[in-house]
């Protein structure tokens, strides 16, 4: 029931006899190999929660078919990158039909950052719902801080690689950066190199905060000292033409930043206010203008975070009812409710697939606030996870 609600529609003959051809042809899935985003929200039923990578389609589904395929589980399944294109849609609709053939006892729901995605797979017949995954971000880690002093016109929160467009910055007077290294990105040194030589000759007024380890690799800031930073700046910047949902476009919102955009695909846009969200073309001036604007207004920042909270508070509710109906449909007990009962600043964590399998194998719920617990659940518990952490397991 919940399913054909949320827009699945099964294969018609035409249809599954070209997923099978696909198949017969050699087409053949991903190991257990990489890394993905991932979480476990339930055991009883299993609902895991992950992320669409390139060696994963279907997110954990992907390589749970093996080890998983005869155990009732949910699905759910959360763009990293924008699929809001016929060539995604399309890619899901036929790895979501193969994957369902080896494992009938698996419910797939795609959960999209933007209601356009929403739409294009459930044209395709697959479940999706709408819940932009930047509204786990948590408030209690950024948020404005009182002490802290403006140094900077502008900050963006971003990779130094060449799709995020820093260029863009160039005519701000005052910007800092934040930045990171994805170490599977095999150009990121090079980009580095190339987009800080750039600024330090055309913007001496910029500044780049991460310090450099002995190997020249940026060295990753807690939320925490992000928030401190963020809280030097005026304006966040998100310059990107297309990403997946920018969870830095949150984290600046929720820090009180006003957000100087880019036209783009991915998802940021959605908690985007125009009240003190500006979107110009991608053009240095346009993005410098914007942010002289935008700084004139003088919108207090306990006053965008205020008003993100709401709305984050009001798409956490459709989120846990989500999940409540799943919980129903399974004839489980258990139901959730607000204030929000997830404690970690993103739900889902980075793991190898392997371990973010294991973790789905033997029921590491990892997504919980750790309620006080009567002495047999929680020695129910410690036996689930030390068979889990058994190497023999």
């Amino acid at each position: 029931m919940l399913m054909r609600q949320l827009g699945y529609q099964p294969a018609a003959d035409a249809e599954l006899a070209g997923i099978r051809a696909k198949a017969a042809a050699g087409q053949r899935g991903p190991g257990p190999s990489g890394l993905i985003p991932a979480a476990v929200l339930a055991i009883d039923p299993l609902i895991s929660y992950s992320g669409i990578i390139t060696h994963a389609p279907l997110g954990l589904a992907s390589v749970a078919g093996e080890r998983l395929s005869s155990l009732p589980a949910w699905f759910l399944i959360s763009p990293t990158w924008t699929i809001e294109s016929e060539e995604s849609a399309t890619g899901i609709r036929e790895a979501a039909i193969l994957h369902r053939i080896g494992n009938p006892s698996h419910r797939l729901i795609f959960i999209c950052n933007t209601p356009e995605e929403v739409a294009m797979l459930q044209q395709k017949g697959e479940a999706a719902f709408f819940y932009n995954k930047t509204a786990n971000v948590r408030e209690s880690v950024f948020r404005p801080l009182a002490a802290v002093i403006t140094e900077f016109d502008a900050i963006y929160n971003a990779q130094l690689i060449s799709w995020k467009r820093h260029e863009l910055s160039l005519d701000i007077e005052s910007c800092a950066f934040l930045f990171y290294r994805d170490m599977q990105a095999s150009e990121a040194a090079s980009d580095e190199a190339q987009i800080m030589a750039v600024h330090k000759t055309a913007a001496p007024g910029h500044h780049f905060i991460n310090s450099l380890d002995s190997k020249g690799i940026p060295v990753r800031l807690s939320p925490s000292e992000v928030n401190a930073h963020l809280n030097r700046a005026a304006v966040g910047l998100c310059l990107s033409a297309e990403e997946g949902a920018m969870f830095a476009s949150m984290e600046y919102l929720l820090s009180g930043l006003p957000i100087v955009s880019t036209p783009s695909l991915g998802g940021r846009h959605v908690y985007h206010d125009e009240e003190y969200c500006l979107t110009v073309p991608a053009d240095a001036g346009a993005v410098a203008q914007a942010v002289d604007a935008l700084k004139s207004r003088g919108i207090p920042r306990a006053y965008i975070h205020q008003r993100t909270v709401a709305r984050l508070e009001q798409d956490r509710r459709r989120f846990l009812g989500l999940l409540n109906a799943i919980l129903e449909e399974s004839g489980s007990a258990k139901r959730l409710a607000m204030p929000w009962p997830f404690r970690k600043t993103v739900t889902m964590q980075w793991h190898t697939l392997e371990e973010a399998l294991r973790r789905a194998e033997h029921g590491v719920i990892d997504g919980y606030q750790a309620p006080r617990q009567r002495l047999l659940p929680r020695l129910w518990r410690r036996l689930r996870r030390l068979a889990y952490r058994s190497p023999a397991s």
